[in-house]
């Protein structure tokens, strides 16, 4: 578990470019709405790792920028609820509709989840910090948004969604953001945690 927990972002970078190999390897059989899933996929755990390894200080952002926390390295957020919350979202959420192209609305509440990611990043954490960057945002500018925009395209002119899709999908995605990421974070804060971030986890923020 001690090995998971401090390389989990490392081995979402390998999945990633193990999946983009398959990708490109099976580039004419797999069909464009295949292939948009995949990349979703991959752009969650570049995300992942952007904000968890490299350059990895999102654990600062959100403990010191965020939550004024007396305890940055382990509370609200620490390593081990951060490992938790994120497999779930790539490994569940962000998979699923891979296996499952067919049901539109589960796809697009993981497409809505990246979009939503930029109000994050670009915006409520930017204004907080006081920055133009921090991790995450990147992986939303350059993954989530074009591959976001590719499916709704895909879909839209294929006529795949019908209003219960978009309902349903909407939905699916206030609820995982609620139970993932809000509540998610609140079930796992634990301020005698004995897992800690680093200095370097905390980044710029660590002095402040």
């Amino acid at each position: 578990m001690n090995m998971l927990r401090k390389y989990w972002p490392d081995l979402g970078m390998l999945v990633a470019a193990v999946t983009a190999i398959g990708i490109v390897m099976n580039l004419r059989s797999m069909s464009e709405l295949s292939m948009i899933l995949w990349l979703s996929f991959i752009a969650i755990l570049v995300h992942q790792f952007e904000e968890y390894r490299w350059p990895g200080y999102f654990g600062g952002l959100f403990n010191i920028v965020i939550f004024k926390s007396e305890q940055p390295t382990r509370y609200p957020l620490n390593p081990q609820s951060a490992m938790v919350i994120n497999l779930v979202i790539a490994y569940v959420f962000y998979l699923l509709p891979v296996f499952f192209p067919t049901f539109i609305w589960l796809a697009l509440a993981p497409i809505f989840m990246g979009f939503f990611q930029f109000i994050w990043h670009g915006l409520f954490a930017n204004i907080k910090a006081k920055t133009w960057y921090n991790p995450g945002l990147f992986a939303v500018l350059v993954f989530h948004f074009p591959i976001g925009g590719w499916y709704l395209y895909y879909i839209t002119e294929h006529k795949l969604a019908g209003t219960t899709d978009w309902i349903i999908g909407l939905v699916y995605f206030v609820i995982a953001v609620y139970l993932l990421i809000i509540k998610g974070n609140m079930w796992l804060k634990d301020i005698h945690s004995p897992f800690h971030f680093s200095d370097k986890q905390l980044g710029p923020y660590h002095n402040k």
